[in-house]
């Protein structure tokens, strides 16, 4: 686990915590609005994907189960759909079911205003009577709520399609704007940085993008981002690094080392 030395939180009540769980690992970030540079980035490791598992990791780790003053959690999860906003969470709720017909787990909706849609999903049953038993009234997410409404803020007046890559060992996370409005989003996994281009070109091609005129941006790890720009740029002439939050440093110095869609939540008070 990261973070062996970790500061003693003498009034967690004024700390907020956010959590992002994906089948290996949890990754965490504390912090306090009131005092600057107070952030703690942190990650414990699952023996594998089942509740058990993220049990035992959570409960093994003390820092995660004060009486916080907030706390929100992420969940990474590869089975979800978009939605029309106004569709009823019902809806939403049965869409996704008949989506994943062999996955039995529990549904969630989570709404992205900013973006027109609804993202519906399935965890693991019983994840969330868990988090709400183990957490102070926690608020969920799809991982991809914080991303996407981000991106969408980023890609603000630019009057052209943008695709944006959030890029961490293992897996890319794409979504795709066009003249300021959300067009779709998605989560891939990958073994190379090779098998990330493909994904990436084919859902630019897919999504009818300009080579010469579209831009592409990358945020993320920083190994993958070097392999993955030189090969990109040899099919699309604009690619760039993605503008990372600055306000972000106020949290504190090592605020990079956290996930971005942590960082993202902790950002939109």
């Amino acid at each position: 686990m990261e973070g062996e030395e970790r500061i003693n939180i003498q009034h967690p009540e004024a700390w907020e915590l956010l959590v992002s769980i994906d089948g290996k690992q949890v990754n965490y970030i504390l912090y306090t609005p009131t005092v600057a540079n107070s952030l703690i980035v942190g990650e414990v490791a699952r023996t594998d994907d089942s509740l058990q598992s993220l049990e035992d990791a959570i409960y093994d780790t003390p820092e995660l189960l004060n009486e916080y003053k907030r706390v929100r959690v992420v969940i990474n999860s590869p089975h979800f759909v978009f939605l029309p906003v106004e569709t009823d969470d019902e809806v939403c709720q049965e869409l996704v079911r008949q989506a994943f017909p062999g996955d039995d787990g529990d549904v969630a909706v989570s709404p992205l205003q900013s973006c027109g849609v609804k993202l519906a999903y399935m965890m693991p049953h019983g994840m969330g009577a868990f988090l709400g038993r183990t957490f102070n009234y926690p608020t969920v997410f799809h991982h991809l709520v914080p991303l996407c409404g981000y991106f969408k803020e980023a890609d603000r007046g630019h009057g052209i399609a943008g695709m944006f890559l959030n890029l961490q060992a293992g897996a890319m996370d794409m979504a795709i704007y066009r003249d300021g409005e959300f067009q779709c989003a998605n989560t891939y996994s990958f073994t190379s940085a090779q098998d990330a281009v493909y994904f990436a070109l084919n859902a630019w091609r897919t999504n009818g993008m300009d080579q010469l005129t579209d831009e592409l941006q990358l945020s993320g790890d920083g190994d993958l981002r070097a392999q993955m720009t030189p090969l990109l740029r040899e099919y699309v002439k604009y690619v760039m690094p993605a503008v990372y939050p600055a306000a972000a440093m106020r949290l504190g110095r090592n605020a990079m080392q956290a996930p971005l869609d942590l960082i993202l939540l902790a950002l939109c008070e």
